[in-house]
């Protein structure tokens, strides 16, 4: 999830407008069931703009998945259909 000059850290240290957090988080003890993918885009506040948090969800046994780049999107966005979700909903998801 980063480079060999730690921009990703070095950024968000120095509070860069635009630096981005990557993190996995899920709530509780023990073994997760859902795990969230989540990014945080810094935004200075003195330009009336504020920072922005994004997150989608995924199992636990699909985390190896995503940091591999081997998750597929489009098969899971079509898996919530089927499941009836919205297309709203899996666009935003």
């Amino acid at each position: 999830l980063e480079n060999d000059q730690l921009e990703l850290y070095h950024n968000r240290l120095d509070k860069t407008p635009g630096a981005i957090a990557l993190r996995l988080r899920w709530y509780g003890s023990g073994d997760p069931d859902v795990v969230f993918v989540e990014r945080k885009t810094h935004r200075d506040r003195w330009t009336g703009e504020t920072s922005v948090k994004e997150r989608f969800a995924i199992k636990e046994n699909e985390v190896k998945d995503v940091l591999g780049g081997a998750y597929l999107i489009a098969q899971k966005k079509r898996e919530m259909l089927e499941k009836g979700a919205s297309q709203e909903e899996a666009d935003d998801w």
